[in-house]
């Protein structure tokens, strides 16, 4: 085994340990963003960590406002490869092109972090107590349309590397706590540098041998300037 695989341990969860290991590593993009905002979650700003809580990568911990410097990397094994070479180049990849990875995650979550915000304007928030109040307070806070509302609305929490790809370097998918979904969180899929498709946080690491299907059936729906078409 490699000295990379070597620094992974089995998921604790029994269900995942035979797909799923994972490690944490200090942070190599993103290691600022953090979700100050929650627009359609009024209750944000109030809520507090549990004393008995720890900071944890559900969509829905309160640790999201917190800079963090260290990740969960996992890599899986849900494709039947096992763990190995495809995962090792995934992860060298992004070490080696940190920036250029970084650039499209941003140029994703703006196009996904405007649709949600247009979405949340056009709806009534009136059903949602002090919706309306908490957007009239935090409206102003930052420049919503442009790239920099991504370090406010989004944290990175995870990394995971997939045992198949489009070549020999394995799929990555980058899963975020988000500002805009506090149930689901957000993930980005994508390929060495290119991004693929945007979903639920973890929505594409387990699917296995019909992921290329999956993301077919994405892209045909929601596919953003700068996305690599597989259709």
């Amino acid at each position: 085994m490699s000295e990379f695989l070597n620094r992974f341990e089995p998921d604790p969860d029994p269900d995942m340990a035979s797909i799923r290991r994972i490690w944490q590593t200090e942070k190599p993009i993103l290691s600022n963003a953090v979700v100050e905002f929650a627009p359609p979650y009024p209750e944000y700003p109030k809520m507090k960590m549990g004393v008995r809580h720890k900071a944890s990568c559900d969509p829905s911990c309160p640790s999201a406002r917190k800079v963090g410097n260290t990740v969960e990397v996992a890599i899986y094994s849900a494709d039947g490869n096992g763990f190995g070479k495809a995962h090792e180049l995934a992860w060298d990849f992004i070490i080696a092109n940190a920036e250029a990875v970084e650039t499209s995650l941003r140029q994703k979550l703006l196009a996904q972090h405007l649709k949600a915000k247009k979405q949340f304007l056009e709806e009534d928030m009136s059903y949602v107590d002090k919706a309306p109040a908490y957007w009239k307070q935090i409206q102003d806070k930052i420049d919503w349309d442009d790239v920099s509302a991504i370090e406010h609305l989004y944290k990175l929490v995870g990394i995971g590397l997939l045992d198949t790809g489009l070549d020999e370097c394995g799929f990555s998918s980058f899963e975020f706590q988000s500002g805009w979904d506090r149930d689901h969180g957000a993930s980005i899929l994508m390929h060495k540098q290119d991004v693929l498709i945007a979903g639920g946080m973890s929505e594409y690491t387990c699917v296995g041998s019909d992921l290329i299907q999956a993301i077919h059936a994405v892209q045909g729906y929601d596919l953003d300037d700068g996305d690599r078409s597989l259709i």
